[in-house]
């Protein structure tokens, strides 16, 4: 299985177990939205825990799914995480250790808590391929700022644990090897005191509106993105292992 559900009374730990990458593919997506939905119904649920086995978070999205005739099937079901993500209200906290990019880099953009170990390191970098991510366009803006959030996505530049803190994205920082330390410190003090009624609540009303673009973005990336000649060279050039040819169209 690529995905490890663990539930400790009200927190329920949801972790990628399909190292060293942790690729985030359509059956790892099936997992995640079955597992939101179901342990989301608990009303006694106060947050859910998105972690990873081994040293790296996630390498990100998986790219074989990018391809045209897959990336239509795809793009949806990843999209689907984060409405069930919205549809439930829990809060998540995101622990990551080692890297942390494309999908992976969204999934924790989209949680309220954010710890991560010193050594880890952050990028969106679907631009470098010739394509877009379209939920960080609606996260980071939200997150970081218009300004920061541009420099990430038209760069796909990779950010320290350091400068992500900076940036506000992560909440807390630790030291290598502390990681599940540091979380549960986190749930002690700010998750499991609380009512999780209020916190399902004053979680749907903060994000209200935060997904309402991401069907456009995701029609745009389908009949628009991947019409274009670069975008598609731009996925065949990565799984080639090959510098990409643009020809800016």
């Amino acid at each position: 299985m690529s995905l490890a559900v663990l539930r400790r009374g009200d927190t329920c730990e949801l972790k990628l177990s399909a190292p060293p990458g942790n690729v985030i593919d359509r059956a790892l997506c099936a997992s995640l939205l079955s597992a939101i939905r179901e342990e989301g119904r608990d009303r006694h649920l106060k947050a859910f825990v998105l972690s990873a086995e081994g040293k790296h978070f996630s390498y990100g999205a998986s790219v074989p799914d990018h391809v045209k005739g897959k990336m239509e099937e795809f793009l949806p079901a990843f999209h689907g995480v984060f409405h069930a993500l919205m549809e439930c209200s829990v809060p998540a906290v995101a622990a990551v250790r080692g890297l942390c990019l494309g999908g992976a880099f969204e999934l924790v953009s989209f949680a309220p808590f954010v710890v991560a170990e010193r050594s880890a390191a952050f990028a969106v970098p679907e631009i470098t391929l010739g394509v877009f991510p379209p939920v960080a366009c609606l996260t980071l803006p939200w997150k970081l700022g218009g300004a920061r959030a541009e420099d990430l996505i038209l760069t796909g530049r990779r950010i320290t644990a350091d400068e992500a803190k900076a940036m506000g994205l992560v909440n807390v920082l630790c030291g290598d090897g502390e990681l599940d330390a540091a979380v549960e410190r986190l749930l002690d003090e700010q998750i499991r005191p609380k009512s999780a009624a209020v916190l399902r609540l004053v979680t749907r009303l903060a994000r209200k509106g935060l997904l309402d673009r991401l069907p456009e973005l995701e029609r745009a990336y389908i009949d628009d993105l991947m019409q274009l000649r670069d975008a598609n060279e731009g996925i065949d050039a990565f799984l080639a292992k090959r510098k990409p040819q643009w020809e800016d169209r």
